[in-house]
C-alpha cells in the first residue's frame, strides 16, 4: 500500500521541493499551506489555530515532514481566532498528535550562537534569540513524543525551488542587474546547501530509520564568498559586490557552519559546494 506523507509548509520555498521529491518517489503527498494554496499544497492548515490530529486521521498519514516556518512571528496566533496558546504549548500539542508516526522536522543552525564553528550534532545548543529557542522547543517536543523522529539542521538554503530563486541571491542578482553595489560580511560563515539537495535528503530520511539530530554539512564559506560564487555560477560579474565586516555593535551569529560524520551514510551523498550546485540547476531554471 502506498504510504502517505504529510508535508506541513508544502507551499514554502523548501516545502514545495520536498513535496515534489516525495511525489517522485511514489509517496502519496498531502501538502499544507497557511494562506495561499500552491500546486504542491492543497490543504489549509494554520499551526496557531488548527490541531493536526484530525488531519492525520482523515488522510491516513504515515509520515510527517514539518517544513513550515512557524518559529517566526509573534507569541500567539496569526489570525483573529481568539487562540492565545503560547508557542511552546502549540509545539507540544502538535508533536503529541504525531506520536506513533515517522517524523522529519526541519530545524536550523540557528539553535547555535555562532561563537564556534563547524558545529557537530553532539555540540550543546546555545540559541541566541527567540527564533533559535523556538527551533529548540520543537526539537525537544518531537524528541519527547515521537520515538521515530529526526531533526535535520541546515545553515543556509539557496538555489531554485520549482523555478524560484531564493530571496538572498535574488536580491543580489537584482542589484547586479541594476549595476548597484551591495555588501556582504567576509567574517560571517555558513554551510549553504542547495534547496533541492536538502529536499532530496529529507525525502530519503522520510523513508529511513535515522533518529535524533542530523546536520547538513555543506562546505563552510563566508557570506561574501557565497554571494560572489553564486553570482559567477549564474553568469554575473560579482565585481560590484563589496566586502564588509560585522560591526562590533551588531549582535549576530558569526559562524553557524555545520559538520556531520553520518550525513552521507544516511542519505547517500555529500552536499555540493555553491558554484557546482547552482550550475547543476542552470538548465532551464536559472533564467527565472
Amino acid at each position: 500500500m502506498t504510504e502517505t506523507v504529510l508535508v506541513v509548509g508544502a507551499s514554502g520555498y523548501l516545502g514545495r521541493s520536498v513535496a515534489e521529491r516525495l511525489h517522485e518517489r511514489g509517496y502519496r503527498v498531502v501538502g499544507t499551506y497557511c494562506s495561499s494554496p500552491a500546486p504542491t499544497a492543497s490543504v489549509q492548515f494554520d499551526f496557531w489555530t488548527d490541531d493536526v490530529g484530525p488531519l492525520l486521521e482523515d488522510h491516513g498519514v504515515d509520515t510527517v515532514v514539518y517544513a513550515a516556518a512557524n518559529e517566526y512571528g509573534g507569541d500567539v496566533d496569526t489570525g483573529e481566532s481568539g487562540v492565545d496558546d503560547p508557542f511552546d504549548a502549540r509545539a507540544e500539542r502538535f508533536a503529541a498528535d504525531c506520536a506513533g508516526r515517522r517524523v522529519v522536522y526541519v530545524s536550523s543552525a540557528a539553535v547555535f550562537d555562532g561563537t564556534g564553528r563547524r558545529y557537530a550534532e553532539s555540540d550543546p545548543r546555545s540559541p541566541p534569540d527567540q527564533y533559535g529557542h523556538r527551533l529548540a522547543t520543537f526539537e525537544d517536543a518531537f524528541d519527547e513524543h515521537c520515538a521515530d523522529s529526526v531533526a535535520v539542521r541546515s545553515s543556509y538554503l539557496f538555489g531554485f525551488s520549482r523555478g524560484r530563486l531564493d530571496h538572498r541571491l535574488a536580491r543580489t542578482r537584482e542589484h547586479l542587474e541594476r549595476d548597484e553595489p551591495i555588501a556582504y560580511f567576509t567574517d560571517m560563515y555558513k554551510s549553504p546547501i542547495l534547496v533541492t539537495e536538502l529536499a532530496e535528503a529529507i525525502a530519503t530520511l522520510a523513508g529511513g530509520e535515522a533518529t535524533g539530530v542530523l546536520h547538513a554539512p555543506a562546505p563552510r564559506i563566508s557570506v561574501y564568498e557565497f554571494h560572489c560564487e553564486a553570482m559567477r555560477a549564474l553568469g554575473y560579474d560579482p565585481g560590484p559586490i563589496e566586502r564588509d565586516a560585522i560591526p562590533p555593535e551588531m549582535d549576530v551569529a558569526p559562524d553557524t557552519s555545520l559538520s556531520s560524520d553520518r550525513f552521507e551514510s544516511l542519505v547517500g551523498f555529500e552536499p555540493s559546494a555553491v558554484a557546482p550546485a547552482l550550475r547543476s540547476q542552470r538548465g532551464g531554471t536559472a533564467s527565472e
